[in-house]
């Protein structure tokens, strides 16, 4: 919620210098600030969406609730896995796998847990939510992102890759 709030305070922010007027601005700010609804992008077609703030977290806790999708951790895995992901690294090093620089680069210094949110699918019946990690700040971002720099020329150069639905039909 608070990364949506911050989503809608920049795109106010450039809204401000079109032409709208005053009134609007107020009224864009109201809905904004109130907590009964929460506003969100949907999950396709560039388009917004006002949702009851109640019956969205109530989605979203239906949701969490599937077991066979979602595992309840009894204890935070942060700090483990910082430990285990600074052992590989410091191993990589030493074998000269991995330069110092890289080292300390992919190193997780200050490791947020990463966070859950939505976006309804308004294209179909009920309109279920699509459920977004974001990881950024976690203990594998800078990981990841390193690992999908490499694999990225590879993209899109075999027989089997598919760039967009259009292609996959041609």
């Amino acid at each position: 919620l608070i990364f949506i709030r911050s989503h809608l305070n920049l795109r106010l922010r450039s809204i401000e210098r079109y032409n709208i007027t005053k009134e609007e601005i107020a009224a864009i700010h109201n809905l904004k600030n109130n907590r009964e609804i929460t506003i969100l992008p949907a999950d396709k077609g560039r388009t917004t969406v006002i949702m009851d703030t109640e019956q969205n977290e109530k989605q979203m806790n239906e949701m969490l609730q599937d077991r066979n999708t979602y595992e309840v951790l009894k204890r935070d895995p942060t700090e483990a896995k910082k430990r285990k992901l600074k052992t590989i690294l410091k191993q990589l090093q030493e074998e000269k796998k991995i330069d110092k620089q890289t080292y300390n680069h992919l190193i997780p210094i200050v490791s947020i847990i990463p966070r859950i949110y939505d976006t309804p699918k308004i294209h179909k019946p009920g309109a279920p939510l699509r459920p977004i990690i974001d990881s950024m700040g976690s203990v594998t971002y800078n990981l990841s992102k390193f690992i999908a720099d490499i694999l990225k020329p590879l993209l899109g150069n075999t027989d089997y890759h598919c760039e967009n639905s259009k292609n996959f039909v041609l």
